[in-house]
């Protein structure tokens, strides 16, 4: 629509002037009070050139009249051309027939003619479109449009979009504002059906007071289900930051509250705000960078949310809802940081016992050498306050310190690091049940040894690379005081964790190879082991791919010694010409630690192109555990120059809380280049069958 837009200002442009004509040819008839000039006529009018086979000026009537091959040039190279061109250099009105009009991206325009007057605009019997000339695909037509230069809006009469001479969209009357930036007034409705919910039409009001801040509101009706309205006001405060506030409101109707066991309203609001720089150019802090990031929802069901969505898939269906606070502030060496998090649990009756953290601080030193040795050290800390209305709460101070030792030896060819891990807790409790000791303190440390290499080798246009490596992690000192986390009681445990650390050993190889025809390869076998474990074998995972121009192989995989089971399959394979795509993917799991839960599904994804144009695509995902179609898409895609276009049809198995449910879906979209486009979803009722997975 703005390209419209665009080509209707350069006409309106093209008609409106003040300046003086300037006429040029091969050949002029002058009188006293008239000429013809001939042969090569070339007018300079308002910024443009204007060509033409025959110019004529009538002094006693004010008129050029310009004839045959008219065309206007502006200084964008967009060329307008007509067969006939009056311009009353008195009134400066101009007539313009037979309207042809090429300007960016193959955008033309074909009119029977024009007019100005005054500060008003006529087009009419118009055509638009960015296909052939000779038969387009698609056109833009109207009988008339009329452009007012001081109410900046162009209206529209008897507007068709047409598709291969079909008519797909009509509006007997249309109007728009020309102006580039936002403007007050109606967005694009949103109409959709089911059998459940019935007609559901959504009205958007747009309204900007000011540049720096907008609001939208977004009245709905579900026939069978009830109205409500969002409002959401945007702002941008600064050059470097912006958010929004959105509330709202939904009445259901009683039947159809108690037919589906729903609130009768449903109700929120939310907060939104980024900055990129909070220290507001702050001369001692001049070294360093900020941000700040909040999101905050408050709501008395998901409901609220769900009713903002346009798809099924874009459903909420956790019963846990959000909100986050971070800001930090850092330069090369320190990080600075305040986190919080709070939870709104709809699943319960209230939110007094839901666990809130908030506020966390935390603080980093990146990796910095003592002195000049070659002995690192990296520094974490952090405070972390767990509240609640009801039931326990705690403070937690953590301290995170490792030490590292680095060097290498036999000229480079081994590396060694050496480190020593300290960390540091301490709990304090509040509001306890139990009237029982109100701290919790942890200490450890552990030792951690690393041995490896990287070899690299050159074998005429390819490359080779291996990076074997042995960690020995020794566990020192562990302290823990009044009692050993295991044993503290549920209502402290569930506050927070520490962090624990066991012996292992671990070895691992990596290798990467590579040559000038595109192969890439790669290797990666590792292992660990636990020696205080009664099962001490770890997993060992095997992961491994290559590719190159057309091909592409990748599968990871994670044995588990003591269960003498494969733990997780990921493989994949894709295959590319210039006519068809294949991509396979299996993942398979098995949960040892949930009743050897498993998981196994496949999916598979197909392009066929055909006549450089259209391409048939399709996709499936399926479960083999349990045996049916997780998700199936199949359609056609268009694309050419002038438009492009998608049709498909699918289906997928949408999780909810209480059970899961199959959503068919049938997918239409349509782009109009350089214009724009439609797209749109028709979506059967969710709740209408579920799948029972």
């Amino acid at each position: 629509m703005r390209k419209l837009l665009l080509i209707i200002f350069l006409l309106s442009v093209l008609l409106s002037s003040n300046e003086i004509v300037e006429v040029y040819a091969k050949r002029v008839l002058a009188k006293t009070d008239s000429f013809v000039a001939k042969d090569s006529v070339v007018i300079l009018y308002n910024h443009s050139m204007i060509k033409a086979d025959k110019a004529t000026y009538d002094k006693n009537t004010s008129l050029l009249t310009l004839e045959g091959r008219v065309e206007m040039i502006n200084a964008e190279n967009d060329v307008l051309s007509s067969n006939k061109l009056v311009i009353n250099t008195s009134d400066k009105s101009v007539k313009v027939e037979k309207i042809f009009l090429g300007g960016e991206e193959n955008l033309w325009m074909d009119a029977s003619g024009a007019k100005r007057s005054k500060n008003k605009y006529i087009l009419y019997n118009s055509k638009i479109s960015s296909c052939d000339i000779s038969n387009p695909d698609w056109t833009i037509e109207f009988n008339r449009a009329d452009y007012y230069k001081d109410k900046e809006f162009v209206t529209m009469r008897d507007a068709k979009v047409r598709f291969y001479d079909t008519t797909i969209f009509y509006l007997p009357y249309l109007a728009f504002p020309t102006l580039t930036k936002r403007t007050t007034g109606l967005l694009y409705p949103r109409f959709q059906l089911s059998k459940r919910e019935g007609f559901l039409y959504e009205q958007p009001f747009f309204y900007v007071p000011s540049e720096n801040w907008d609001v939208e509101l977004d009245p709905q009706i579900r026939s069978n289900r009830g109205f409500g309205s969002y409002i959401t006001t945007r702002f941008v405060d600064s050059n470097h930051s912006n958010g929004y506030f959105r509330t709202g409101y939904f009445r259901n109707f009683d039947s159809y509250a108690n037919s589906n066991n729903l609130n009768k309203e449903h109700l929120g609001a939310e907060l939104f705000y980024q900055s990129s720089d909070i220290l507001l150019g702050n001369n001692y802090l001049s070294g360093y960078k900020s941000g700040f990031y909040f999101n905050g929802t408050y709501l008395n069901d998901r409901e609220y949310l769900n009713l903002q969505k346009s798809s099924v898939s874009a459903l909420v269906s956790s019963n846990l809802i959000e909100s986050r606070l971070n800001s930090f502030v850092y330069d090369d060496n320190n990080y600075y940081a305040l986190y919080g998090r709070y939870n709104i649990d709809i699943s319960q009756d209230n939110n007094d016992r839901t666990i809130q953290n908030f506020p966390s601080l935390q603080y980093h030193h990146y990796m910095d050498r003592v002195m000049k040795s070659k002995i690192f050290y990296t520094v974490d800390m952090s405070v972390d306050n767990y509240t609640r209305v009801k039931g326990s709460q705690a403070s937690q101070v953590q301290v995170d310190l490792p030490i590292t030792y680095y060097d290498s030896f036999f000229n480079d060819y081994l590396d060694f690091s050496m480190s020593e891990n300290l960390y540091l807790t301490r709990v304090k409790f509040r509001n306890l049940v139990v009237d029982d000791k109100d701290y919790y303190y942890y200490y450890r440390n552990y030792h951690t040894i690393e041995i490896s290499m990287d070899l690299r080798k050159k074998y005429n246009k390819a490359w080779h690379t291996i990076h074997p490596s042995i960690v020995y992690i020794k566990p020192s000192m562990e302290r823990e005081s009044p009692t050993e986390y295991d044993d503290l009681a549920t209502e402290k445990k569930e506050l927070f964790v520490t962090q624990t650390q066991e012996e292992q050993l671990s070895f691992n190889l990596s290798q990467y190879y590579n040559n000038a025809s595109g192969d890439k390869f790669f290797h990666t076998l590792g292992y660990s082991h636990y020696p205080k474990r009664i099962e001490s074998k770890g997993d060992m995972i095997n992961e491994i791919g290559y590719s190159n121009k057309n091909f592409n192989l990748y599968n990871n995989l994670k044995y588990a010694w003591n269960e003498q089971e494969i733990r997780s399959i990921t493989s994949s394979v894709s295959y590319n010409q210039s006519n068809y795509d294949i991509m396979l993917t299996h993942f398979y799991n098995n949960d040892f630690l949930f009743n050897d839960k498993k998981t196994s599904f496949v999916q598979a994804e197909f392009d066929l192109h055909y006549q450089d144009k259209n391409s048939w695509f399709a996709k499936i995902d399926y479960d083999l555990e349990q045996g049916y179609n997780h998700q199936w898409n199949i359609g056609l895609r268009h694309k050419q120059k002038c438009w492009s276009g998608v049709v498909s049809i699918g289906q997928e198995v949408v999780p909810n809380v209480d059970n899961s449910f199959r959503n068919t879906a049938l997918y239409f979209e349509l782009n109009l280049n350089p214009i724009g486009g439609i797209q749109q979803s028709i979506e059967e009722d969710f709740s209408s069958q579920g799948a029972n997975n």
